[in-house]
């Protein structure tokens, strides 16, 4: 992992693949974590939030930003990211009840469900980084177990090796009555929302902008919402 100083905070990125834009204060940080910030914020329903793979929480700038204050679970692998999030953001550590274990193996302990999951892990392979293979294994329906009903899952997707990616989105997606995914112009990222009822694409698209224009971030111009289930209008 390289730890970069920036004007607002720090860089964690690894094989040039940031994996967490962490800023001291509430603002956007023009990545895919302000896309993910404005996802749970318009869409998250009342109760327990889970999020695999916090890294040093990149998130939290955004989410304050949207004046997001609800707390939720964390899990990741790594505590040395955790300690950054601390040293670097201490105003918000009580909002994330954070877990050092595996993801899969944390999710399948948990006896209480969850109102929204979001899988953001990723792992560095081969001078890149990848999703580990337990998200296009075991964590898919292993997530949509763990939903309460009406729960929405998020996934921060990047391509395997020698995968396509009409194989993995249908991984990903089955099971689900509504599905929609996010392309992003400065991004290899691709995220896909799941759930029983969501939001059409048209009406999606319209909230994410508008929440990243409220604060600021480049990606309220820069990202397609396409329907692969449910109301595609």
């Amino acid at each position: 992992m390289v730890i970069t100083t920036t004007r607002h905070g720090v860089r964690l990125s690894q094989h040039g693949v940031v994996v967490s834009e962490v800023r001291a204060l509430p603002g956007p940080t023009h990545s895919v974590f302000d896309v993910l910030a404005a996802l749970i914020s318009e869409l998250a329903p009342p109760g327990r939030i889970g999020v695999l793979g916090f890294a040093a929480g990149g998130m939290m700038a955004p989410l304050a930003a949207l004046d997001w204050t609800r707390p939720f679970d964390a899990v990741d692998l790594d505590g040395d990211s955790f300690k950054i999030f601390r040293q670097v953001c201490p105003q918000w550590v009580e909002r994330v009840r954070w877990h050092q274990s595996d993801a899969a193996v944390w999710l399948g302990r948990q006896r209480a469900n969850f109102s929204l999951l979001l899988d953001d892990l990723s792992v560095p392979e081969g001078g890149d980084v990848f999703k580990p293979a337990v998200s296009y294994a075991a964590l898919p329906p292993l997530i949509q177990r763990r939903l309460q009903p009406g729960g929405i899952a998020l996934f921060n997707l990047l391509l395997s090796p020698g995968d396509t990616w009409t194989r993995s989105l249908a991984v990903i997606a089955r099971g689900y009555q509504a599905v929609r995914l996010i392309h992003l112009d400065d991004f290899q990222n691709r995220l896909v929302v799941a759930g029983e009822a969501l939001p059409s694409a048209q009406v999606l698209g319209r909230q994410l902008r508008q929440a990243l224009r409220q604060i600021r971030s480049r990606q309220a111009e820069r990202l397609q919402i396409e329907s692969i289930f449910g109301d595609a209008s």
